[in-house]
């Protein structure tokens, strides 16, 4: 009797160290999940983490360099668009809430401010404003998602008669 006793504290130790351990386990998680959302950390924007070569379908002569990693210890990703080593221009995004942000700066002087609701299925949708000399126009951006390694940017513009118009057809490539 007693050895079955002594089995049975085992036993019931064994499932209490056990059970502190999932819910030490699942605390970390829920830690790292309050985290990332409370830092902008977003596995959905992690797609872009890395270097991509941009190349413009109507002019496939003409390439540019973008980097994309964390930045401002992870609440935000930048990226820098280069042509022949030269900066382009800046971007930075993040997840605020249940959006997604983007602002980008340009060697010209433009600004870029986009705003969206996040991946549906393989596409984002990101709708806002460039300003820039020329004065604010309404512009969006729709990236399709190939595949881990390629994705494409139609870039349109809103003109005086509230048409769309293309402006740039991207195609990015992860080298």
């Amino acid at each position: 009797m007693r050895v079955t006793t002594m089995k049975n504290k085992l036993d019931k130790r064994t499932r209490l160290a056990f059970a502190a351990v999932l819910v030490a386990l699942a605390m970390c998680g829920v830690v790292y999940a309050r985290a990332s959302f409370l830092f902008g950390a977003s596995t959905d924007l992690d797609y872009f983490k890395g270097e991509w070569v941009v190349t413009m379908r109507s002019n496939p002569n003409l390439s540019f360099r973008w980097t994309v990693k964390e930045d401002l210890s992870g609440g935000w990703l930048s990226g820098v668009v280069e042509r022949n080593g030269q900066k382009v221009s800046t971007d930075f995004w993040r997840r605020s809430g249940n959006r997604i942000e983007r602002f980008a700066f340009t060697t010209d002087g433009a600004f870029v401010r986009l705003d969206g609701a996040g991946w549906e299925g393989n596409q984002l949708a990101l709708k806002g404003v460039t300003s820039g000399r020329e004065g604010e126009t309404k512009i969006r951006e729709t990236i399709t998602r190939v595949n881990d390694r390629q994705f494409q940017a139609l870039w349109e513009k809103e003109n005086t008669d509230g048409k769309w118009i293309v402006f740039a057809d991207e195609i990015c490539v992860r080298r």
